[in-house]
C-alpha cells in the first residue's frame, strides 16, 4: 500500500519555474508594474505581466521591481509561477516571499542537517542544573545557520510545519542523552502550525519512544504565543502534550497584552519572564515591582517561574531576591552542542553565593 505523507510535510513544488507571473489586486499597483515590468509580456489571463528567465535571471529582475517599489506597495505585489505553460495558482505567493526563495535556496538541504545548541537552565533554590532548552541550528558544510534564519525562510519555502516537527524530533534524539536523574529537556514548539495534535504531533511521540525518552522529563515550550489565533487551539495543543505525561511552558510573560490570560487559562507548568523586564533590572527600578507581582502570581497558580537572559551576577542577584524558582542565559552557561560539565559545576557554584548573601 503506498504511503500517505501530509502535504504539510512538503516543501513547495515548482519554485524554480524558468516562468512566472507579477501581478496586484490593486489597480495603482496595477499601474506601477506595468511601468516596472516594461517589455514584459502581458498575461492573457488577467491583469499581470510575464517574465521569462529566457530573457535573464528572473531573481534580479524581481529584487528591482521590489526595490522600485514603495513598502505599501510591495505588500500587495504576487507572483505566481507558470508550470508547463499553465499558471500553477497554488504556488501564488507574495514577491517579498519570492525573493526571500531565490536567496534561501539552501533551507531544503538545511532540513537534513538540523543541530541542536543546549543551553542550561538551573535550580535558582540549589544550584543545580534543572534541565538543558534545545536550540536549533542547521549545520551546511563549515556554514552554521542560526534560527531566525531558519524561521524567515521556512514561509517561503512552504516548510513551517515541516521545520517545525523536524526540529522537535532532533532535539529529543540529541537531547536524550542529557536527561539523567529528574534533569529535563526543553523543546520549543510552534503551535500555530499544529492543526491536528493527534496527526502533527504523532512523529513527536515517536521519537521520544524511539529513544527512549521519558516523556515526564520533557518541557515543550511555546513560542510565537501571540501568533496563536485561538486559546482554545493552544489548550488542546497543550493537553495532548500532557496526556502523553510531558510538562508545558509559556515564553515572554509579561511581554503582550494577553500574556497573563493565557498564564491563568492554560496553566503551564513554568513560565518565562520576558528578557526585557530583567534587563539591567535592579531593586530600585519600577520594573522589580511588576516582576514581584508576575512571579507571585504565578505561585499562586502553581506555575514556576524562569528568569530569561541573565547575563550579569547583578541580574542574577535579583532574580533571586525576587523569587524566580530557574534560571538561563549568558551569564550562567553559552548553548553548547556538547555538554560543558565544568561550566555548569561554576555557575551553580554562583547561585549558591548569591543565596547565601
Amino acid at each position: 500500500m503506498e504511503s500517505f505523507v501530509c502535504e504539510c510535510q512538503q516543501l513547495r513544488s515548482g519554485l524554480a519555474a524558468e516562468e512566472v507571473i507579477v501581478f496586484s489586486a490593486s489597480s495603482h499597483v496595477t499601474r506601477r508594474l506595468a511601468w516596472l515590468c516594461g517589455g514584459a509580456e502581458a498575461y492573457s489571463g488577467g491583469p499581470g505581466w510575464r517574465l521569462s528567465g529566457e530573457a535573464g535571471p528572473l531573481a534580479p529582475r524581481l529584487s528591482a521591481i521590489a526595490g522600485a517599489l514603495k513598502p505599501g506597495e510591495l505588500a500587495q505585489v504576487q507572483v505566481m509561477p507558470l508550470i508547463n505553460q499553465h499558471p500553477a495558482y497554488w504556488e501564488a505567493m507574495a514577491l517579498e516571499l519570492r525573493l526571500t526563495l531565490s536567496q534561501t535556496a539552501w533551507f531544503p538541504a538545511a532540513l537534513d542537517h538540523l543541530q541542536m545548541a543546549f543551553q542550561p537552565v538551573f535550580d535558582l533554590g540549589s544550584g543545580e542544573v534543572f534541565g538543558h532548552e534545545a536550540l536549533v541550528r542547521a549545520r551546511l558544510g563549515e556554514r552554521l545557520i542560526g534560527a531566525g534564519e531558519l524561521l524567515s525562510a521556512a514561509p517561503a519555502h512552504g516548510g513551517l510545519h515541516l521545520f517545525d516537527s523536524r526540529a522537535r524530533q532532533v532535539a529529543i534524539r540529541q537531547g536524550a542523552a542529557l536527561i539523567e536523574g529528574d534533569s529535563h529537556l526543553l523543546i520549543n514548539f510552534m503551535p500555530g502550525v499544529i492543526y491536528d495534535p493527534e496527526v502533527c504531533l504523532s512523529t513527536t511521540f515517536a521519537a521520544c519512544r524511539d529513544s527512549g525518552v521519558d516523556p515526564a522529563r520533557l518541557i515543550f515550550e511555546v513560542v510565537e504565543t501571540e501568533s496563536v489565533p485561538d486559546l482554545g487551539v493552544l489548550r488542546t495543543v497543550l493537553d495532548r502534550y500532557r496526556r502523553e505525561g510531558m510538562k508545558v511552558a509559556l515564553d515572554d510573560l509579561g511581554a503582550g497584552h494577553s500574556s497573563l490570560v493565557y498564564l491563568e487559562t492554560l496553566r503551564p507548568d513554568i513560565v518565562k519572564l520576558d528578557k526585557s523586564l530583567l534587563l539591567g533590572l535592579t531593586l530600585s527600578d519600577p520594573r522589580a515591582e511588576l516582576v514581584d507581582a508576575l512571579i507571585r502570581y504565578a505561585h499562586q497558580l502553581g506555575v514556576r517561574v524562569v528568569a530569561e537572559g541573565l547575563e550579569t551576577e547583578a541580574e542574577l542577584a535579583i532574580a533571586v531576591a525576587l523569587g524566580a524558582d530557574l534560571g538561563q542565559g549568558y551569564g550562567l552557561g553559552h548553548p553548547l552542542f556538547e555538554r560543558d560539565v565544568g561550566a555548569e559545576a561554576q555557575a551553580g557554584q554562583l547561585i549558591q553565593n548569591q543565596k547565601r548573601r
